[in-house]
């Protein structure tokens, strides 16, 4: 039988019995809930499949070990997105790191200079703002997947488990209308014209 408690019900009845057998199922549920959508991920950020499969089982056990302290500032999924994504960029800056050790030459400076750099920055913490301000956590996480993460349309429907006939795409044109009037008011990052 199907459990339908939702994911922060799910929550709510392991941190009520979190060494009882009613906090372990709960647990157990979330975390057969989202497995799949770790590994997708986790392979989505790291695109080796062996090395995606322990990031997964990483990214669960440390989800299941914070679960007891988890509190309800976003939503349940936003919130397993960022340990996984957080984790796998912790293991991709460490191969990199493993890899310059390796090279025998410097690479050329690309970067920007610091006026460039300084108004990239800028603006886009201005437009995480926006974000923030007026956008639910939904549209922020889809919003965020699609142009910061670059996943396709059809992937985050599928990672978001969007049931609905556009999935991800409504929320996304939804988002972007939001943001867009927002611009339009003329409302800057702290809500006022």
């Amino acid at each position: 039988m199907e459990d339908i408690r939702s994911d922060e019900q799910l929550v709510r009845d392991l941190q009520a019995d979190p060494e009882g057998p009613a906090g372990r199922r709960a647990a157990s549920e979330l975390l057969k809930r989202w497995r799949s959508r770790v590994f997708a991920w986790c392979y989505h950020l790291v695109r080796d499949r062996e090395r995606s499969m322990e990031l997964a089982q990483d990214c669960l056990v440390s989800i299941y070990r914070a679960l007891p302290t988890f509190e309800s500032r976003a939503q349940v999924g936003s919130w397993i997105y960022a340990v996984v994504r957080n984790r796998c960029l912790s293991e991709l800056r460490r191969r990199r790191i493993g890899r310059l050790d390796d090279e025998v030459h410097e690479p050329a400076d690309c970067s920007p200079g610091p006026d460039e750099a300084w108004q990239w920055k800028s603006s886009q913490e201005e437009v995480l703002q926006l974000m923030r301000l007026h956008l639910d956590d939904r549209e922020r996480l889809a919003l965020w997947l699609r142009a910061y993460e670059e996943l396709p349309v059809e992937r985050i429907t599928e990672l978001m488990g969007l049931e609905s006939a556009s999935g991800a795409r409504g929320l996304l044109q939804t988002a972007r209308r939001k943001l867009k009037a927002a611009l339009e008011r003329g409302t800057n990052a702290e809500g006022r014209r």
